[in-house]
């Protein structure tokens, strides 16, 4: 596996500065005339970075404001509104962030505040199919407990897409992968989530880096992603394909790690998992 770490969690909003130039890793997002990545318009909010408490010169996680360092993240946005209790959300969440459950139909769940249970169900609130972002709009994937179920969290899939502007015109045909189906591969899987109407929606895709850094919470690790809503993603599972293919070198495509929500880039035939979002905020 290559495996070669550019971003470092401290970088979230550069990240998301990726999200006009789905396909390369130019850092600046620069237009190129011969370019044919896809574009996304951005109709939603950012998230904040989940970061709450400061850091002094010899030591962190400390109270804010600290005079030798001042002007630090926790000090503003989405996140100091929380923690001050002055921020209106429409679903619950870590910091600043704002999510909600959704059933197997996609409706709003009506109990909100129950922890996950394998052996849980919908109508209890212990069990959800999806979860809303509330800020930037889109909504997420959660993989199943079950381990025969064709959505099981354990599965992983190789970096395959069928749309020449996303596979950079590498296809990579290996046999890796493990899942439930005859080829384990990221457009196989899309096809037969949009073909059984997740959450009432036929629309999943791959994430971008952008996208799929946005659920990232920089103030947790391994998994750095809040698990009340997310509680699919293990230590063990933590590095999620993107539809980003590597722009010098497109054998290669762009993953987000959730040990601390960095991003990077592996061959595309190095299996790794995935979650489908949809939509976006009109």
């Amino acid at each position: 596996m290559t495996n070669n770490s550019l971003f470092r969690p401290i970088l979230p909003l550069a990240i998301a500065l990726l999200s006009g130039c789905n396909g390369g890793d130019n850092p600046r997002g620069e237009d190129r005339e011969d370019s044919k990545a896809p574009s996304y318009t951005v109709t939603g909010q950012l998230n904040d970075t989940g970061i709450e408490l400061c850091a002094a010169p010899d030591t962190n996680q400390q109270p804010c404001p600290q005079s030798a360092l001042p002007a630090q993240d926790a000090e503003t946005g989405r996140d100091l509104q929380a923690a001050k209790g002055l921020l209106t959300k429409q679903g619950g969440g870590i910091a600043g962030f704002d999510w909600t459950k959704l059933d197997t139909n996609g409706d709003v769940m009506p109990v909100q505040d129950q922890e996950w249970n394998n052996d849980g169900n919908e109508a209890e609130g212990t069990r959800w199919s999806c979860v809303r972002d509330n800020v930037t709009g889109l909504t997420w994937e959660i993989r199943e407990s079950d381990p025969d179920h064709p959505r099981y969290s354990g599965h992983v899939f190789r970096w395959w897409l069928d749309d020449a502007k996303f596979n950079g015109g590498f296809a990579d045909m290996n046999n890796s992968g493990r899942c439930s189906f005859a080829t384990c591969d990221l457009q196989t899987y899309v096809t037969w989530v949009n073909a059984t109407g997740l959450c009432g929606a036929s629309d999943w895709r791959i994430p971008s880096v952008a996208e799929l850094s946005s659920i990232a919470v920089l103030s947790k690790v391994m998994p750095a992603v809040d698990t009340s809503y997310f509680p699919d993603i293990e230590i063990t599972q933590v590095r999620f394909f993107t539809n980003q293919s590597l722009a010098r070198d497109p054998s290669r495509a762009w993953y987000v790690y959730f040990t601390d929500a960095s991003a990077s880039f592996t061959n595309k035939g190095d299996a790794s998992h995935v979650r489908l979002v949809r939509g976006g905020q009109p």
